[in-house]
């Protein structure tokens, strides 16, 4: 871990590194990404559609068999594809008055009524995507507060317990200096045993709270790697 202070800078910084990490928060963000992908192929597919059904008329205005005879003069008449086309330099007005009459009414369908059935039930869909994909982000963006928060949370109980560990040793080391004077004095006679017993346990107790404090500081350190690298899951309270 690149520090263990309580500062906001380290807090954030190994805040930063859980959520990166975390497995769930892989986990949304792959679904996350999963939707954003179907949404992206959804729009594409309905805009193809769309444009499709907007421009289909005036390309049948093109691609059928015959045109009306009153666009050509009567001894240019031509059949087919290629009659139109030649339509388009004789009478290029009456061409474009049938190409504006076939995309006309899709046009006027796609911009003022929505388009058709077809286009509102995908648009519907892509709807139905966008607020799934809204709530996703949204329990994606609380669930990494509750994951920063048990970062921080860890940091202050392993910082408060480091503290007492320190305590807790430094008491100890005074009872070892008291222990090996009472020791001496009561070789020399001058202590009563009762004493020197008393000294005795005043010593196992500091050396038990010494270990007790040390095995809650390493206990704290370890949720704090697991927080960090991702590999406890979601951190239970």
């Amino acid at each position: 871990m690149p520090c263990l202070d309580t500062d906001t800078k380290c807090i954030t910084q190994l805040q930063a590194i859980a959520v990166q990490k975390n497995p769930l928060l892989k986990e949304v963000d792959a679904r996350i990404k999963e939707i954003n992908d179907k949404i992206d192929v959804a729009k594409a597919a309905n805009k193809k559609s769309v444009d499709l059904s907007v421009f289909r008329p005036a390309a049948q205005v093109f691609l059928q068999p015959t045109i009306s005879s009153q666009y050509q003069p009567q001894q240019h008449h031509t059949g087919g594809v290629l009659g139109t086309l030649a339509s388009i330099f004789i009478q290029p007005a009456g061409i474009i008055n049938q190409v504006l009459q076939a995309v006309g009414m899709p046009l006027f369908d796609k911009l003022f009524a929505g388009g058709s059935v077809q286009d509102q039930t995908k648009a519907i869909q892509i709807s139905d995507l966008q607020v799934k994909l809204a709530e996703i982000q949204r329990g994606r963006a609380e669930l990494a507060d509750k994951v920063k928060e048990k970062v921080a949370l860890a940091v202050f109980d392993f910082d408060e317990s480091r503290r007492e560990f320190q305590i807790s040793r430094e008491v100890s080391q005074r009872e070892v200096s008291r222990m090996r004077l009472a020791e001496v004095e009561y070789r020399l006679g001058q202590g009563s045993t009762e004493s020197y017993l008393g000294q005795l346990s005043s010593l196992d107790k500091g050396k038990a709270s010494v270990w007790r404090s040390w095995s809650t500081m390493r206990s704290r350190l370890a949720r704090i790697k697991l927080l960090v690298d991702g590999t406890s899951g979601e951190p239970s309270n």
